[in-house]
């Protein structure tokens, strides 16, 4: 078995380590070499079979990972998907290759019940148009109406919609909620049916 220290690890994940530079740091010393992707996008996977070859460990983003760039990854051991979800990594192919494949459900749940947030406040008073309409030297007068004691569901109370019904908590708003494994504390907490 190879040591850490002299791995080469690859992280596509644009967003790995944005919010906690401590991340890269504590990953830069624990293995030899650390590839980022700075393109701002998701790789290809023509794009991955290019850098693939020499890479040890893959931390991916939004990447597309089928069968033709892991036939190029000769040393890889392991995919870590940098979020939730696998289905852009083509499993059969990983399976075949003895490569793992795991992800890390929870590392941006956060950022998304926030985003999920300000768009729901977006449909509630159209801020970017009028952001954009004040830009190009309007005044607009924009309707809104607030979500202070409104009735939101939640599909899902897994970890990101447990963060978006903590949030809409403080927004005084009814949640319900409906989740094959409920957890019927939790929602209690929030006040979600």
């Amino acid at each position: 078995m190879k040591a850490l220290q002299d791995c080469h690890v690859l992280v596509t994940s644009t967003s790995f380590g944005r919010s906690d530079p401590e991340l890269k740091r504590e990953l830069e010393a624990a293995v030899g070499r650390v590839s980022y992707n700075h393109s701002g996008k998701p790789l290809s996977a023509a794009e991955l079979a290019q850098i693939l070859p020499d890479v040890d460990g893959y931390i991916a983003g939004l990447d597309w990972i089928d069968r033709q760039a892991l036939e190029q990854a000769g040393r890889l051991q392991i995919i870590a998907r940098y979020g939730a979800g696998t289905d852009r990594v083509d499993l059969h192919a990983a399976q075949e290759k003895g490569i793992i494949v795991t992800n890390t459900p929870g590392a941006n749940a956060v950022a998304v019940a926030e985003l999920t947030i300000g768009l729901m406040l977006n449909l509630a008073r159209p801020m970017i148009f009028a952001a954009q309409q004040t830009r190009e030297g309007g005044w607009p007068r924009t309707t809104g109406y607030s979500l202070q004691h409104k009735t939101v569901g939640l599909i899902g109370l897994g970890t990101i919609g447990r963060q978006v019904a903590r949030r809409l908590s403080a927004f005084d708003c009814r949640l319900l909620a409906i989740d094959p494994a409920a957890d019927a504390e939790y929602a209690a907490q929030f006040g979600a049916a």
